[in-house]
């Protein structure tokens, strides 16, 4: 779609393990709560261009007259450092947490890309670009119907797959389904079940379970501990604030503890009696 650029005929696309969040986006992958909800998300996506994985870009005023294209998962969506993987030696077991996420991107011509980086006295930061085309604000990408997602939920997850065999063994939501989603209006009397927050969660795999950082419907910051085997929740622990980037557990004076990232600090919570939040910068 770039003038003067030739498509290759396909990409390589892996065929197991398969994909455990958006490859792409199609029409069924759209919010389906009630028809109007669907209907409203096509109407939002008419002026982009939406496809498979490996999604082409397109420049402004391309000839499909589209804004520009919509890429799943986006810069933010599939997995990323937020959420990094976690594995079991011991089983061969991966978990994997992801956010269903897609962003929109129009290309500009690159000299007019450097004019986003050009300072007040009117030079630019970045030199001249030597491509014909660069990224360039794709005017906002579209939004969902009433406040809500685009997509279906989950809006992020935690999968598990054997990499003995490639299969998936469970997929569960991230947390619970925000309130702000949960009190919408547009879903007054329909069960929605649980749609995960739309956020990724550091995880930390034991012998016994595996243990993820999530948010309650309003927002509370919990630990979670998970059955490997099945994803079944078996409790939860209130912690002091949200958690990104990883977890780690350590042993000191035959007291056990977990360490989170939060925000600018580590917080230490031990595993008998109270728990005790030992908090510092990093």
């Amino acid at each position: 779609h770039i003038p003067g650029e030739k498509l290759s005929p396909t990409q390589p696309f892996p065929t197991k393990p398969l994909p455990y969040d958006l490859n792409g986006l199609t029409e069924n992958d759209l919010i389906d709560f009630t028809p109007e909800l669907r209907q409203q998300a096509i109407a939002a996506l008419a002026d982009w261009q939406i496809g498979p994985l490996y999604n082409p870009p397109l420049h402004r005023d391309n000839d499909l007259g589209k804004r520009g294209s919509f890429w799943c998962p986006g810069d933010g969506g599939g997995s990323n450092i937020t959420g990094p993987a976690a594995a079991d030696p011991e089983t061969g077991i991966i978990y994997l947490t992801s956010q269903s996420a897609c962003a929109a991107h129009t290309l500009v011509p690159g000299d007019e890309a450097d004019l986003r980086y050009m300072t007040d006295n009117g030079t630019t930061t970045t030199g001249v670009t030597p491509a014909r085309y660069a990224n360039g604000a794709g005017g906002g990408a579209p939004r969902g119907p009433n406040g809500l997602p685009l997509m279906k939920p989950p809006y992020s997850r935690i999968t598990a797959i054997d990499l003995n065999t490639g299969d998936h063994l469970w997929m569960i939501p991230i947390g619970e389904t925000p309130d702000r989603i949960k009190n919408n209006p547009a879903l007054a009397g329909i069960d929605i079940g649980n749609t995960g927050t739309g956020a990724q969660a550091p995880m930390m795999v034991t012998p016994s379970m595996l243990v993820y950082a999530g948010d309650g419907s309003d927002g509370t910051p919990f630990l979670f501990a998970i059955d490997k085997k099945t994803g079944r929740e078996l409790a939860r622990v209130q912690v002091p604030k949200q958690s990104r980037y990883g977890m780690m557990s350590y042993v000191h004076n035959g007291e056990q503890y977990i360490v989170l990232q939060t925000g600018s600090t580590l917080t230490a919570m031990s595993l008998h009696g109270p728990v005790e939040h030992y908090s510092g910068g990093h």
